[in-house]
């Protein structure tokens, strides 16, 4: 019989027994080392190093209940705001048209909710919301088959009357009574990803700005049905996009599944000899934009309204768009067209703010870098316009045709990927440009991490590329069965998504 057997019931030290009911008071071990060594004259300095070590996981405890129940009273509030009188439309919180004396996240509701309302809807960037149990995915509507495309050759016979009326359409609606919107803001949680920063035997250095991922698990197939010729992804939605020449389909993440057939809605291209090129999700995953050949403008689709549709049209009348970029801290949107021209526009009133001319085809890729935009293609030239001055852009000539580009969120670079399979990084502010890397095909898609300490490349040698900063070194390489056309990296540096041939890849990252 242990020492500890042997005590009475009576005479454990009182601090570790309470009435039921009664709530613990804040522990002191000092106190509980007193009482110890008074039953225990012989008690070790381990035991004692141990105690120690158990008050402070203790108080740890402690300090993160209390922030799970802020967190959950700011969940709460969070409900009832956006839970508010049946006039109230929570895309306006976004479009900034409320008052400030009438703003309806002053309002609270004091009738309990009922199973109807309980989704919180929209959420502002950056608020953090943690739900109990994830909410599971809508049951996926069937979409009918995108019209038939036309092939590349048929890109000069541009109609310029076509009107821009009607080039959309949503086939997916929202669910008949339902309150929410149609993309359900939600986070991952953390337990779904293990971070090297934050493991027990992580080492003191590591952080998580220098953290790069060791390893790539395709989590998905999206069963596109035709070549995928841009991806977006949005952690904040749990929703990803996939831009074929038929339109734009948008997928739910979120429940079980190694392979999806039905997306959640069919953006559809419905003009005539019109098709798709590209799309682009803003930074706080609110607006989509599309763009490509015959199409009167660049269409703006709104996230937050309960169904998908048009809330803007960018006008770009007899031009193919092939590349989209924005700002949406100036609020402005800018996209590469086939002969060369870039287009610069006002979202607030989808004005021409201006129109920088280029030389065909000079504007397959294009970056926004602080007041810079760097555009490059097939003429194997980069170009760097100032948006402070009128003068005519910089230039820089690289061997061979410039397939891809992306501006570091972080450093002073863009990354510009070539035909020959070679990755350069171009510094923004004056400076040598330097070779990081080699694949050994086309290089038709770079994407920085968030954080921009590491990136994305893919291209014609059927392999997903991850390198890190600053030299280029070649992380790991995951392989696909075809040409890989296009990537995109989540805003959480969680996931990537990869379009091929017929279909789209998910991949969750492990750091």
């Amino acid at each position: 019989m242990t020492s500890w057997d042997r005590l009475s019931r009576q005479q454990h030290p009182p601090r570790m027994r309470r009435p039921p009911g009664i709530l613990a008071p804040e522990l002191n071990y000092h106190s509980v080392l007193g009482q110890l060594r008074e039953q225990f004259p012989r008690l070790s300095p381990h035991l004692a190093a141990q105690v120690d070590s158990m008050y402070h996981t203790l108080q740890k405890v402690r300090q993160d209940l209390q922030e799970h129940h802020r967190q959950a009273e700011s969940f709460l509030r969070t409900m009832e705001i956006w839970s508010g009188p049946p006039g109230f439309q929570p895309g306006e919180v976004f479009a900034g048209t409320h008052e400030e004396g009438d703003q309806p996240w002053h309002r609270r509701t004091e009738p309990a909710l009922g199973p109807e309302s309980q989704d919180p809807g929209p959420h502002p960037p950056g608020l953090e919301l943690r739900t109990e149990d994830p909410l599971a995915a809508s049951p996926p509507t069937a979409s009918p088959s995108p019209p038939s495309s036309p092939e590349g050759s048929q890109e000069g016979s541009a109609e310029p009357g076509t009107g821009a009326e009607g080039v959309f359409s949503r086939v997916a609606q929202e669910t008949a009574g339902r309150a929410c919107l149609f993309l359900k803001p939600i986070l991952w949680d953390p337990e779904d990803f293990e971070d090297t920063w934050r493991r027990p035997d992580a080492l003191p250095w590591q952080s998580k700005k220098s953290a790069l991922p060791h390893r790539a698990q395709k989590m998905r197939t999206l069963r596109h049905g035709e070549p995928v010729l841009a991806t977006a992804v949005s952690s904040f939605m749990r929703h990803a996009f996939t831009c074929g020449r038929g339109g734009v389909k948008v997928w739910s993440l979120v429940g079980q599944g190694l392979e999806d057939r039905c997306p959640e809605s069919h953006l559809g291209v419905q003009t005539r000899r019109a098709y798709l090129r590209t799309c682009l999700l803003s930074s706080d995953s609110t607006t989509l934009l599309t763009g490509g050949h015959n199409l009167a403008s660049v269409s703006v689709w709104d996230l937050t309204a309960p169904s998908l549709h048009v809330s803007r049209e960018l006008p770009c009348v007899g031009l193919t768009c092939q590349a989209l970029a924005s700002s949406p801290r100036d609020s402005l949107a800018f996209a590469g067209f086939t002969d060369g021209t870039v287009r610069i526009w006002d979202l607030r009133d989808q004005s021409v703010v201006r129109d920088l001319p280029g030389h065909p085809p000079g504007a397959k890729s294009i970056a926004v870098k602080e007041q810079n935009i760097w555009t490059g293609g097939l003429d194997t030239c980069l170009r760097c316009w100032d948006l402070r001055t009128i003068r005519e852009p910089l230039e820089y000539q690289f061997e061979s045709q410039i397939m891809s580009l992306s501006p570091s969120p972080q450093e002073d670079w863009v990354l510009v990927g070539t035909a020959n399979g070679q990755q350069w990084l171009q510094p923004t502010r004056g400076g040598q440009k330097h070779m990081v890397g080699c694949k050994d095909g086309i290089i038709l898609g770079l994407k920085f991490s968030p954080l921009g300490q590491w990136w994305v490349s893919v291209g014609t040698d059927d392999l997903l590329g991850i390198y890190g900063m600053p030299a280029g070194t070649l992380v790991f390489q995951v392989p696909e069965a075809t040409s890989i056309l296009c990537c995109d990296v989540s805003p959480n540096n969680r996931l990537i998504v990869t379009g091929s041939k017929a279909h789209a890849s998910v991949y969750q990252l492990t750091y």
